[in-house]
This record gives structure tokens, sequence and C-alpha cells, in this order.
């Protein structure tokens, strides 16, 4: 599940514009607000920079990145520098097995368990045993 509130993401990007435009003698340069498509998947950041992002915009001296985050009150704001969340990977895993009747279940290797399994498995491994950011060193 990702549920880290995508409508939180456009108000925070609204309100640092809306802040920004208003204070606009409290800073100088340009300023670039970009919102990354697909960043579930890893695959927005590439997509934009391979379609030109740099090519038609000027290339910032800052990067600011904001996220929402369970972590911290309501209220709070959290600073880092470098690194923060976790990364995003993806696999393709293809399983292979033979299906069979309701009635003769024994002659199955029913890859839709198969499957079930895997998933529980594998997502137990990630959300139960790895601490994302003390794997990265983060802290």
């Amino acid at each position: 599940m990702h549920a880290c509130g995508h409508d939180v993401h456009m108000t925070n990007i609204i309100g640092a514009a809306c802040y920004l435009a208003s204070h606009r003698s409290l800073w100088q340069g340009t300023l670039m607000l970009v919102g990354q498509p697909a960043e579930e998947k890893g695959a927005g950041a590439r997509a934009i920079l391979e379609d030109g992002l740099f090519k038609r915009f000027p290339k910032p001296d800052f990067a600011i990145a904001l996220h929402a985050s369970p972590t911290l009150a309501t209220g709070k704001i959290g600073i880092r520098s470098g690194f923060s969340m976790a990364n995003v990977d993806t696999v393709e895993i293809t399983l292979y097995g033979k299906g069979g009747h309701g009635a003769y279940p024994h002659t199955a290797n029913d890859p839709i368990i198969q499957a079930a399994q895997l998933v529980m498995e594998l997502q137990t491994i990630v959300s139960r045993e790895i601490d994302p950011v003390t794997l990265l060193n983060l802290n």
C-alpha cells in the first residue's frame, strides 16, 4: 500500500508556491515546482529528465523535496539533508504451476496459492524485518 496522501503533496506544493510568491523580497532566483509522476515505481524522475525538463527550464542551484510523514505530529516539520525515506525497486517474478479441478486438488500445483504465499513472505521481510532507513544508514 502506498498511502502518503498525494492530496497532501499537492497542498504542500501549492502552499509553498503561495508563500514564496508572497515573500518574493526574501529570496532571489528562479523557482521551479515539480510534481514527480510515478514516484511509487521510481520511474517518474527519470521520465521527466528524459522528457527534457532541464532543456526547457534551467537546472536549479538547490533542490528541496517535500513529503508527508506519519511519524511527525501535526504542525511539525522535519528537515534532513541527503536521502530520506525508503528506496523503490521493482522486480518481476513469474510463477509456474498447474491448475486443477476442485474435485481433484491433489493433482494441482496451484500458482495462485504460490503467488499468495510469496507475497506474504516477501512483504513480511520488507515490513517486519528490515528498517529501510537503518538499512541505508540514514539515521
